[in-house]
This record gives structure tokens, C-alpha cells and sequence, in this order.
């Protein structure tokens, strides 16, 4: 996980540079200053360019903590279980 973390910590920082050093693995991207749909497309595109994995768009709501989000990216069999929710 830790690398994961480190990996999106980076990634935030450089497409939200207004949220400064205040990431945790329960930080919801609700938190994130200016997180609104657009900011959501360019966190899919970074996800799926470093993590080599598809991420549906409605997943990345604002409720999502950025442990869950690694947790997808970690077991990618946790996306099919909440795409059929």
C-alpha cells in the first residue's frame, strides 16, 4: 500500500496543488479544493496512465476516500464488486 500511496500522493500534489501536504489515505476527494467533475476526469486519466488500470468515472465521487481508491487499484476485482452496485 505504501508505494500506491506514495505513487497518488504525487499525482494529487501535482493536479491539485492547492491542497497542499494534507493527504491521507482518508482523505475523501470531496475534500480536495476544486474537486468537481473535470478535476475527477483528470484524476481517471492520471489513474489509468500510472496504474495501467480502467477506473469507471462515477466511481471517483466525492464520498471516495483515497484508501478505497487504492484498494481498487491494489485488487482490481474490488471494481467489478462496486460497478454492480
Amino acid at each position: 500500500m505504501g508505494d500506491t500511496f506514495k505513487i497518488i500522493a504525487k499525482g494529487m500534489k501535482d493536479l491539485f496543488p492547492d491542497m497542499g501536504s494534507g493527504i491521507s489515505p482518508d482523505t475523501r476527494l470531496g475534500e480536495i479544493p476544486d474537486y468537481d467533475s473535470m478535476a475527477a476526469v483528470n484524476l481517471q486519466t492520471y489513474l489509468e496512465e500510472t496504474f495501467k488500470v480502467a477506473i469507471p468515472l462515477d466511481l471517483l465521487g466525492e464520498e471516495l476516500t483515497i484508501r478505497e481508491l487504492m484498494e481498487y487499484i491494489e485488487q482490481p476485482e474490488k471494481l467489478k464488486t462496486a460497478e454492480a452496485r
